[in-house]
């Protein structure tokens, strides 16, 4: 509601920005749907965009209508591709700016002699978003409108999620689809400022919508990757990880192919299969820095290590090191559970800082920005206390994803640190709606049963 207040100029540039990408989509729904699923998926979930906008504006539902104008429905789901957005158009930060936390963890790990996989996500975020609803969509598309029988539905015609009242899309991101796959990413963030100079609003459809089509689409690890790739909209840039279930057996050697990797800054994707890595060392981290070396050179990654040491590099990132160390005590879900909610950032050597006081609330698996010491001195940028941190898990398994379930928990950690509350933290922040206390344990939700 109050985005753009004192934000005139920013947001006349937004709304110009959205409004051309918006036409470019359109032309291209018309002219291409017929031929192409990938325009044909942008229609139906543009279309599904419209009747949650009329809902959003209590306009008369009329399907002969298209999407052509920005709304406040379109707006709340795009705010992944806000987080790049404001950077490119030179947003003035303040606390209503998304790219504050453009930061998650994720972690996907073979559990005993092959006898399980893993795949898990916290998100970090402001916690006036914590009110979460883990959603199933179920939609039997077809590739084309020409087809109606079951053998044209798309591979991804169910889709579960991590998602937030009114968005059509996880945000987080973490998607379980009916072709087998978990698709889930952490955001990387780009330091050089001539990268922005690359985006152009009628090159590709934003990521909230171009990554839901490549969930709908994509059979596997390399199709998700191949038609995520094929448009660049610049915004958003994550390193995304796609696991294939279909390829993996208990007790059995892990296949190519069952686990993939796409990196995304403007103007440049990378990809590839890593699931020897996988296979060799067990596990895969995402921390929010580059894995790709052209990725991270070209996003001004080097200079920041230089400037500011090791929380910005591959290697020696403090997540880095924490997984690294811990992953050899998953043994089973909970201790999965308690590794993604890891925060012992006062008795951690991989926390500590050169810092007054020396640790930084930061350096964890799940992060307390609300813990930071709000006169201390921190070493690297933007590390003053707000109502920012992880708010949540997501977990899958083997057994779990075959109905496309997965625990969530939602709220800040509190394992090892205080349960977050409102009533004392002395944020101002909206929090309409909210429990006063975050101290929430797993959830489970079977798909179709009732509380």
């Amino acid at each position: 509601a109050h985005y753009c207040d004192n934000q005139t100029e920013f947001c006349a540039k937004l709304y110009e920005y959205l409004q051309k990408n918006l036409d470019y989509s359109s032309y291209n729904e018309e002219r291409l749907r017929a031929s192409d699923p990938y325009w044909n998926l942008i229609h139906l979930q543009m279309q599904q965009m419209l009747g949650l906008s009329d809902a959003f504006e209590n306009i008369t539902l009329d399907t002969s209508r298209k999407m052509t104008n920005v709304t406040r429905a379109l707006l709340f789901s795009l705010v992944g591709d806000f987080i790049d957005l404001e950077a490119a158009l030179r947003r003035s930060k303040d606390l209503q700016s998304f790219s504050i936390v453009p930061a998650c963890s994720a972690l996907v790990k073979i559990v005993g002699n092959n006898e399980d996989i893993y795949i898990a996500h916290d998100a970090w975020f402001l916690y006036r978003s914590m009110l979460r609803i883990q959603k199933k969509y179920t939609f039997p598309w077809h590739n084309s409108p020409s087809e109606t029988g079951p053998g044209g539905v798309i591979p991804g015609h169910t889709v579960t999620m991590s998602s937030y009242a009114g968005k059509l899309v996880s945000l987080d991101d973490f998607y379980l689809t009916s072709a087998g796959l978990v698709v889930t990413e952490t955001s990387i963030e780009n330091s050089n400022p001539d990268l922005w100079l690359l985006l152009d609003p009628e090159a590709a459809p934003l990521t909230w919508v171009r990554a839901m089509v490549a969930t709908r689409l994509a059979r596997s690890g390399k199709e998700w990757a191949d038609i995520f790739a094929a448009k660049n909209s610049g915004t958003y840039n994550n390193q995304w990880i796609i696991l294939d279930y279909k390829l993996f057996t208990p007790e059995k050697p892990i296949l190519n192919d069952t686990l993939w990797l796409l990196e995304q800054m403007p103007g440049i994707t990378r990809q590839r299969d890593i699931s020897d890595i996988l296979r060799n060392r067990t596990y895969w981290p995402s921390y929010n820095v580059a894995y790709f070396d052209e990725i991270f050179e070209i996003s001004g990654q080097p200079q920041l290590v230089e400037e500011y040491g090791d929380y910005y590099s591959y290697d020696k990132a403090p997540r880095a090191n924490i997984f690294r160390r811990d992953h050899v005590n998953v043994r089973d879900m909970d201790s999965m559970m308690a590794l993604m909610r890891y925060n012992d950032y006062t008795h951690d050597p991989y926390s500590s800082c050169n810092c007054t006081p020396p640790y930084n609330p930061v350096y964890a698996i799940s992060s307390r920005y609300d813990l930071l010491d709000p006169n201390g001195k921190y070493d690297v940028p933007e590390m003053h206390r707000r109502s920012v941190g992880g708010i949540d898990m997501k977990l899958t398994n083997y057994s779990m994803f075959k109905s496309l379930e997965f625990i969530g928990i939602s709220g800040p950690t509190w394992d090892a640190q205080p349960v977050f509350q409102w009533s004392s933290s002395g944020f101002k922040d909206s929090h309409k709606g909210h429990p006063d206390m975050w101290d929430f344990g797993p959830v489970h939700r079977v798909w179709g049963s009732c509380p």
